[in-house]
């Protein structure tokens, strides 16, 4: 079974139900993550028509999806899932291909990422314009909160004033952002990353919109240098099940790294995370980025699967289209 591409556009309302519940059912066994709130905003806009991206589709059964959306001139892969009976890496890359060949052919589009957790690597074979594509391997960690490991107080804590966040705070966060990750692997992977005003945009869809679960203020801290009164740290979490959290976002300022602020900043907020029932914490991490997963193995985290960044930039689609 082959399957017939088609766009999301196409779909008659309510034919994603079956592979939602499966794939918030694979979210929850594989990453202890609650998918259920980001597949109910897909159902609505698919049930509108209004979603953009493909499907793989069979008689009256969807054997895959995978939705697209663009901002300025970048367009996102935002998810992408194909049915366990069904998946293979040659549908998975049937999929890439129609969303990054749609994308393409946009108006203005020059670059497009996608960063699917479910999407394992390394791929196995080339996707979709494999000529111009970036592939950066990512980790999924897992850190036990119960019982609370035996982590010491971080060295730094003394030197620091810490305090959760608040959005008084957004622009401070937004310059320490791209100031801790100009030249870093992952600003090749999140352009966001490279100016103060894509920070201000990454830092918007971190904290209001449930991609990455609800925001939890209460554990997302930030640290300022006692001594200069500048903002130095920043450990951003949210809540992505009842029982599980997640570290959405690390960075320490230059200045300032090898001194256990990223250590410090950690350990508080994995203590918020656990005193509000949080039996287990995640977070993502580029391969690539040796020293931050040596300090999350040193706490505890332990890698439970590998995932794909992927990034087309300066796109480029040929005359008739990848499937013309």
């Amino acid at each position: 079974m082959v399957g017939e591409l088609k766009e999301l556009r196409e779909l008659a309302p309510g034919s994603l139900h079956d592979l939602l519940i499966e794939e918030t059912a694979a979210w929850r066994r594989e990453l202890h993550w609650d998918f259920e709130p980001s597949a109910a905003l897909v159902r609505q806009f698919a049930d509108e028509q209004t979603l953009g991206g493909h499907a793989l589709v069979s008689g009256r059964e969807v054997l895959g999806y995978a939705y697209t959306v663009s901002d300025n001139e970048k367009g996102l892969i935002g998810d992408l899932f194909v049915r366990e009976q069904y998946r293979t890496v040659e549908r998975e890359n049937r999929l890439l291909a129609a969303c990054v060949d749609s994308l393409a052919k946009m108006r203005g589009i020059r670059r497009i990422e996608a960063q699917i957790l479910l999407l394992k690597a390394p791929r196995p074979m080339p996707a979709a314009y494999h000529d111009q594509l970036q592939v950066h391997e990512r980790q999924f960690l897992q850190c036990a909160l119960r019982p609370w490991p035996a982590w010491p107080s971080g060295a730094a804590q003394s030197r620091l004033d810490i305090d959760s966040w608040h959005s008084r705070y957004h622009d401070e966060a937004a310059r320490l952002l791209a100031d801790s990750y100009d030249g870093h692997v992952d600003s090749q992977i999140n352009d966001q990353y490279q100016s103060i005003g894509g920070a201000r945009r990454f830092l918007t869809y971190l904290v209001d919109y449930p991609g990455c679960g609800a925001f939890d203020e209460e554990a997302s801290l930030l640290a300022w240098n006692r001594d200069t009164g500048r903002l130095v740290g920043m450990c951003l979490a949210s809540r992505v099940a009842p029982e599980t959290g997640h570290v959405t976002q690390v960075c320490v300022s230059p200045s300032m790294r090898g001194r256990g602020v990223a250590f410090a900043l950690m350990v508080d907020s994995l203590r918020a995370m656990s005193a509000a029932g949080c039996s287990h914490c995640s977070l993502t991490v580029t391969s690539a980025n040796r020293k931050a997963i040596g300090l999350y193995e040193r706490m505890g985290f332990v890698r439970k699967q590998s995932f794909a960044a992927m990034v087309w930039d300066g796109i480029r689609p040929p005359r008739r289209g990848f499937f013309s």
